[in-house]
């Protein structure tokens, strides 16, 4: 079934996270924010209780929250988000998320509304925030990885979660059976059919 998400980003990150992962996902889950209502992208939780290791061999999990932004058309070489996350990093301040009612934060997961939601919804703070991003200014993410990851904010850009996927098709016992969703049969059709072979490299060239 096909799910109620359009955005590119957002559909192959959910494809990781099932397939590739084994998580159960929840979608837009709702978040109240002053004069508007806002959203957590996916939640996703690995029902055997499994971290999971993600690309810059990362563990996370089991519980995760996840919000995939892509806006590539837009700024391709994600130097103006690396600008914006500097901004929300600062409105956090020694905090682990940005407080209650501020306005202008770009990436909207930092937002103690969300952290609440979150809590709610898990029945727990032991959870991490993973952000999917088309491209983010690496200055800016090896400056600030110690910081938020000892908050448990992790990040990832597409190409990161494309080469983990091509390097796990390539070892899976079925890949027909990955042809029960869009993405995966899409998936299948380009890399297992077709023979799309993205390398490394390619992949890295193609995101600059």
């Amino acid at each position: 079934m096909m799910s109620t998400q359009t955005n590119a980003c957002t559909e192959l990150v959910r494809f990781w996270l099932e397939a590739r992962h084994g998580c159960l996902i929840g979608e837009g889950v709702p978040v109240p924010v002053p004069y508007a209502l806002s959203d957590i992208d996916l939640v996703a939780y690995q029902p055997e209780g499994k971290r999971l290791v993600v690309p810059g061999d990362v563990t996370l999990g089991p519980r995760v929250i996840v919000e995939a932004k892509d806006e590539h058309d837009w700024e391709p070489l994600g130097r103006e988000f690396g600008k914006l996350l500097r901004a929300d990093v600062a409105m956090m301040g020694d905090g682990v998320f940005v407080p209650r009612g501020a306005k202008g934060v770009k990436f909207s997961m930092l937002r103690e509304e969300h952290f609440d939601r979150a809590s709610t919804f898990f029945g727990t703070h032991d959870f991490d925030r993973l952000f999917v991003v088309h491209a983010i200014d690496v200055a800016v993410i090896t400056g600030l990885a110690t910081q938020l990851a000892a908050r448990r904010i992790y990040w990832l850009t597409i190409p990161d979660v494309v080469r983990d996927l091509v390097s796990w098709y390539r070892t899976h016992d079925r890949p027909a059976a990955l042809r029960n969703t869009l993405v995966g049969d899409m998936f299948h059709l380009l890399v297992g059919f077709c023979g799309l072979n993205l390398s490394d490299d390619t992949i890295s060239r193609a995101a600059k």
